[in-house]
């Protein structure tokens, strides 16, 4: 099989740029909380229980570890020969950064092509692991928006304009997730999307990506084959998909106690699978501020504070996203030293 390669390059300069944007949006976040009521903001953490943070700050480690030990057995059942261990540190490592500044995905899926593959490992078949991955862990966040959704209409939470806004909402995530599983699953629309890919990608670089999606293509066709026969791998698998996303809807209701009034079990999980999708579908890197927006929007459409709302998806933000972000930083540095990075030249990029 041809080995192929991506343009990426990880550099030290890359990483003061990662952790400077960080902080600039840290920063424009907390000047959110400026245009909001004063003296609501002021008695709402006047009032504040953080040790209740502290614990949302756990649930979101265990889910980070969930959602890392998914991608470990994603990258066996994909043939990926590398110490568990490793596999482990990328995963959380490129979650962190993708939570940061990933488009759609992009700055996780790079990372882990870049610190796994090798001369036994090809890049394609890094890609096709991750993008499965992804693909599952986002099926997992659609499963719970619906059931959040149920459990407004059923409690009869939302009435009129509010109820067919939500369900507008839900449409455009199920028609996302309806395309995302044709490319995977659908041989004759990833063949012509492939196309496409390859056509604009030689109009604006002149080289040929073809080699590097068919061993995409081909990494991508046997895993599916390979799970499909270990039935216990990908119970497992879907297992720890749900329960990362279980423990951060957790982690986030500990946010809503830690700043007030806790919601119901249907409010909560509609408010944090609409914003997370706005996020990740946003052209914004890592969905900042869409995500806060949407989420504390959801929620003031529901019935709840929008000065708390917003405190919460910041506060959420904070113990989901930065923190863990920079606590993983020495596990970046290091697998970075691991990794010697040469810059490929045109030729031996494709």
């Amino acid at each position: 099989m041809a080995k192929t390669s991506i343009p990426i390059e990880i550099t030290e300069s890359r990483q003061r740029k990662i952790i400077a944007i960080s902080v600039i949006v840290f920063v424009l976040l907390a000047a959110l909380i400026v245009f909001l009521d004063w003296n609501q903001i002021h008695q709402i953490m006047g009032k504040a229980h953080w040790p209740l943070a502290l614990v949302a700050l756990l649930f979101i480690i265990i889910s980070y570890c969930c959602l890392s030990f998914g991608y470990v057995l994603v990258t066996r059942v994909f043939g990926i020969k590398m110490g568990w261990w490793k596999v482990f540190e990328v995963g959380v490592v490129s979650t962190t950064l993708n939570n940061i500044l990933g488009f759609m995905g992009t700055a996780g899926h790079s990372l882990r092509v870049e610190l796994i593959k090798g001369p036994e490992i090809d890049a394609g078949e890094v890609l096709a692991s991750s993008i499965f991955h992804s693909y599952l862990n986002n099926v997992m966040l659609l499963v719970m928006l619906a059931l959040g959704l149920i459990a407004l209409l059923v409690s009869r939470t939302v009435y009129g304009g509010s109820a067919v806004g939500l369900w507008l909402i839900a449409a455009v995530l199920i028609v996302s997730l309806v395309a995302s599983t044709a490319i995977i699953f659908v041989p004759q629309f990833k063949s012509r999307l492939f196309h496409l890919i390859e056509t604009i990608w030689h109009f604006f670089t002149h080289h040929d990506i073809a080699p590097f999606l068919k061993d995409f293509d081909h990494a991508l066709t046997r895993g599916l084959i390979t799970l499909k026969n270990r039935q216990w791998e990908l119970t497992l698998l879907l297992a720890l998909m749900a329960g990362e996303w279980a423990f951060e809807a957790v982690a986030l209701w500990f946010c809503f106690g830690a700043l007030g009034k806790t919601p119901n079990v249907g409010v909560l999980l509609s408010g944090f699978g609409i914003g997370l999708s706005a996020g990740n579908l946003s052209f914004i890197p890592g969905g900042l501020g869409v995500q806060e927006a949407s989420m504390a929007g959801i929620y003031a459409l529901l019935g709840m504070s929008f000065a708390q709302a917003a405190l919460v998806a910041i506060l959420f933000r904070v113990v989901s996203d930065f923190i863990p972000f920079f606590i993983s930083l020495p596990f970046y540095e290091r697998l970075l030293q691991k990794k010697v990075v040469i810059k490929p030249t045109l030729s031996e990029k494709l």
